[in-house]
C-alpha cells in the first residue's frame, strides 16, 4: 500500500517536472541519464526500497540559483524595512512666489540704551565696590539674563525674577533707527513692517513673522503688544507651510512673498546707530547687529545661528530657499520609520503648530522648569510659571547642555540613555522650508554721499549700516520626501528577481496550484486515482 502510494508520488512528481514552466524542473523528472547526472540513494522506509534519482548537476544549480535569489530578496527587504522613505529632487524647479519672503529678525548687539541704563558703568562700579541705588541693582540684575555674566561679581542670586524683567528691558531698550525701507523696490514704513519681539538675544525685531496668535496656544501669556502683526491676523488663512498659499491669496498676502529674484526685488533699509549707545561690556566688543533669516512661523533663536551687519558697512544676502515636501503616500509610515511628523500628528503644549525648531524650544522650556522651578525670560510659559533669575543662570545652561547630551544619547548608536523621563522626540517636519545665505559686505563711507549728495557736514557721533536681501534665482529646486518602494515597484523588484534566478512566475504559482488541487480532482473523476492513469 504505502510502496504504491510513493510510486504514485513519483510519478506525478515527474509529470508536474515534465510540465513545470520553470526553468531547470524538467530535467528532474527525466529518465536515463548519464551517471553524472544520476545518483542512486537507497532508502529503507519500513522495509521498503524505493530508488530515488536525483539529478545532482541540475540540483547544485537550482539550490545556487535559489540561494542567490532568497539573498537578494532579503537585501531588498532589508533596505525597504531600514528606509522606506527616500528624499530626491523634484523635476522641475518651484518658483520663488509659491513661498513667502524669509522672516528677518535683527537683533542689535547693543542691548541698552547708554542715557537710561549704562551696563558698563554699572559693571565697574561693582567691580570697586561702588555703592549702587535699589534701581541700578534690579536693573543690573535683569539685564545681566542678556549681557555676559560674570560670577566673580556681587549678584543678589535671586532664583526667580517678577515680570518685572520685561518692563525694564522694554524700557532700557536702544532705540532702533532702521530707515529707508524698501520692498520689491517700493518705499514701506520702518515703523509698521518691523515689530518687537523678545529673543534669546533680548528685544530685537523681525519682519514677515507670523503674529503671535498664530504661532502660540492661548495659555501662552505675552507682553504687551511685542510680537503682535495686525497685518498677519488679517490673512491669517492665506498661507500655511504644507500647503502653500491658497489661490485667492492675492499678490499683497501675508506672510509676504517676493515674485522675482534680484537686488531689485529684495528687502533693504538702512539702520543708524548712535556712538554713545555703543555697549563694550555687555555682550563682547563686536558692535552691529545680528540677522537672521528664518520661516515666517518659526521662533527665531539668533545666539544660535546668524550672520552679522557691522557698523559702517554695506551688505548683500543672497537667499538660496531649502525646501522639502512630502508624498501623501507615505502617511501610512509611522513617523519614526518615516523620520519626520506631519503638522497635525504631533502636537505641542505651547504652540499651534509642529516644527522641528519649535518642538526644541518647548523641550528645552519643559526640562528648564522641570530642573531649575523656572523659565527663561524668552521661552514660552503660561500664566503662573516663574521667570529665571541670575541665581538661576548657572542652572539653566547645565540644563541645556544636559538636554542635548540626552539628544545625542538617542541619536548615536550604543550611546547610554541618561534620561528616561525626557523624550523630546523633535523629528523634522514633513514639509519644511528654510533659507540658505550667502553674504558679502564692503566698507560703507556713507558720509561722502551725505555730502556729494546734499553738501551736509561730516557726522561723527553716529555710524551708518546697509543691507540689502534677495533672492538669488526665481525657481529653485525642491527635495521631495517619497517610498523607496511602493507595493507595485515592491513587487516588480522580487518578481524579477524569482524571474531572473529560477524564471518564477505567477503562471508556476498557478501550475502548482493547479498539480495540488484541481488535476488530482479531475484524475480522481477520469481515472479512479488522484495520481492519474497507470501508463
Amino acid at each position: 500500500m504505502k510502496r504504491t502510494f510513493f510510486k504514485n508520488m513519483l510519478k506525478y512528481f515527474r509529470e508536474y517536472c515534465r510540465c513545470s514552466s520553470v526553468h531547470g524542473i524538467q530535467y528532474f523528472g527525466e529518465k536515463k541519464r548519464t551517471i553524472f547526472e544520476r545518483y542512486l540513494t537507497n532508502v529503507n522506509q519500513r522495509k521498503f526500497l524505493i530508488i530515488v534519482k536525483i539529478r545532482i548537476w541540475w540540483f547544485i544549480v537550482c539550490v545556487i540559483c535559489l540561494a542567490a535569489c532568497i539573498t537578494s530578496i532579503y537585501a531588498i527587504y532589508n533596505k525597504w524595512e531600514r528606509s522606506p522613505v527616500i528624499v530626491n529632487f523634484a523635476n522641475r524647479g518651484t518658483p520663488i512666489y509659491k513661498i513667502p519672503f524669509p522672516a528677518v529678525t535683527i537683533c542689535p548687539e547693543s542691548k541698552s540704551d547708554r542715557s537710561k541704563f549704562n551696563f558698563t558703568e554699572i559693571m565697574q562700579k561693582k567691580e570697586n565696590n561702588v555703592a549702587l541705588t535699589s534701581l541700578e541693582e534690579a536693573n543690573f540684575e535683569y539685564m545681566s539674563l542678556i549681557c555676559n555674566y560674570d560670577s566673580h561679581l556681587d549678584y543678589t542670586n535671586n532664583k526667580t525674577f517678577s515680570e518685572e524683567v520685561y518692563d525694564v528691558m522694554d524700557k532700557v531698550r536702544g532705540k532702533f533707527y532702521v530707515q529707508n525701507c524698501s520692498f520689491i523696490s517700493i518705499n514701506v514704513s520702518c515703523d509698521d513692517v518691523f515689530v518687537p519681539i523678545f529673543t534669546d538675544e533680548g528685544v530685537c525685531y523681525t519682519f514677515n513673522m507670523l503674529d503671535r496668535s498664530q504661532i502660540f496656544r492661548k495659555n501662552v501669556v505675552h507682553y504687551k503688544e511685542y510680537h503682535h502683526v495686525r497685518e498677519s491676523i488679517a490673512e491669517s488663512d492665506k498661507w500655511s507651510l504644507q500647503n502653500g498659499y491658497t489661490e485667492d491669496a492675492g499678490l499683497d498676502a501675508y506672510p509676504t512673498r517676493a515674485y522675482l529674484s534680484g537686488a531689485n526685488n529684495g528687502f533693504s533699509f538702512n539702520i543708524l546707530t548712535s556712538k554713545k549707545d555703543l555697549d563694550y561690556a555687555c555682550k563682547n566688543s563686536l558692535q552691529g547687529y545680528r540677522v537672521l533669516l528664518h520661516a515666517p512661523m518659526t521662533i527665531p533663536r539668533p545666539s544660535q545661528k546668524y550672520f552679522r551687519i557691522p557698523l559702517d558697512q554695506n551688505v548683500v544676502a543672497g537667499v538660496q530657499p531649502v525646501m522639502i515636501s512630502t508624498s501623501d503616500t507615505i502617511k501610512a509610515y509611522k513617523p519614526q520609520r518615516r523620520k519626520c511628523y506631519f503638522s497635525e500628528e504631533r502636537q505641542l503644549q505651547y504652540f499651534k503648530n509642529y516644527t522641528a525648531s519649535n518642538c526644541n524650544l518647548e523641550c528645552l522650556t519643559n526640562y528648564t522648569l522641570n530642573i531649575c522651578g523656572c523659565v527663561n525670560f524668552f521661552m514660552p510659559r503660561e500664566n503662573g510659571t516663574e521667570i529665571c533669575g541670575t541665581g538661576s543662570i548657572s542652572c539653566m545652561k547645565e540644563a541645556e547642555k544636559m538636554m542635548q547630551m540626552i539628544d545625542l544619547s538617542l541619536k548615536i548608536e550604543n550611546m547610554p540613555f541618561l534620561d528616561l523621563e525626557l523624550n523630546c522626540d523633535c523629528l523634522p517636519i514633513c514639509s519644511d522650508l528654510s533659507y540658505d545665505v550667502e553674504t558679502s559686505q564692503t566698507d560703507w563711507d556713507w558720509n561722502m554721499l551725505l555730502h556729494a549728495r546734499r553738501n551736509l557736514p561730516r557726522v561723527d557721533n553716529a555710524h551708518l549700516s546697509s543691507i540689502t536681501i534677495f533672492f538669488k534665482s526665481d525657481n529653485f529646486i525642491t527635495s521631495e520626501r517619497n517610498e523607496l518602494y511602493g507595493p507595485l515597484d515592491f513587487l516588480s523588484n522580487v518578481g524579477g528577481l524569482l524571474g531572473l534566478f529560477t524564471g518564477f512566475s505567477v503562471l508556476s504559482l498557478m501550475e502548482i496550484l493547479y498539480f495540488l488541487s484541481v488535476r488530482i480532482i479531475c484524475n480522481k473523476y477520469l481515472y479512479g486515482r488522484w495520481s492519474g492513469s497507470e501508463s
